[in-house]
């Protein structure tokens, strides 16, 4: 019973950190849903791994740091819930967008979308109080730089 009691608290918790870290949590969590969205499908390899710790570097620094905080994380989540929450406290409802976009990049990175991949999208979108047209038209600014 416990147990149980342990996995009900954290869902109101913020993900763990590991205290030798001193990362946001705030960038551990965007990672952890890069992370979730490429497990999405059911292949994670070392292609999708570099793109998230290139787009980790490029909006908060230290890419592969972040990618092991998020990888680690992610495995100890019961939900996305505390991670989509953390990111919408910390950004404004404009900024979320370009978010939504690094977010696509993981999505599209393989060339393939998967139905898994576009539920998770929406999902995140929902929780991150993006309006779901918002949503597409981050991901079409994606495409349109991957065609550019």
């Amino acid at each position: 019973m416990a147990g149980l009691f342990a996995k009900l608290t954290a869902i109101f918790e913020t993900p763990d950190v590991a205290p030798e870290t001193a990362h946001d949590p705030t960038a551990v969590a965007m990672a952890a849903l890069m992370i979730q969205l490429a497990r999405a499908d059911g292949h994670y390899d070392d292609g999708e791994r570099e793109g998230i710790k290139a787009a980790l570097e490029a909006r908060f620094g230290d890419g592969e740091a972040l990618l092991t905080a998020g990888e680690a994380a992610e495995e100890n989540a019961l939900d996305s819930h505390q991670f989509t929450k953390l990111v919408k406290n910390a950004y404004e409802p404009e900024e979320r967008g370009d978010l939504l976009e690094d977010l696509w990049e993981v999505v599209l990175a393989d060339g393939a979308r998967d139905a898994n991949e576009d539920a998770l999208m929406r999902q995140f979108g929902a929780l991150l109080h993006v309006p779901d047209r918002d949503v597409g038209l981050a991901r079409q600014r994606v495409i349109a730089r991957q065609d550019g």
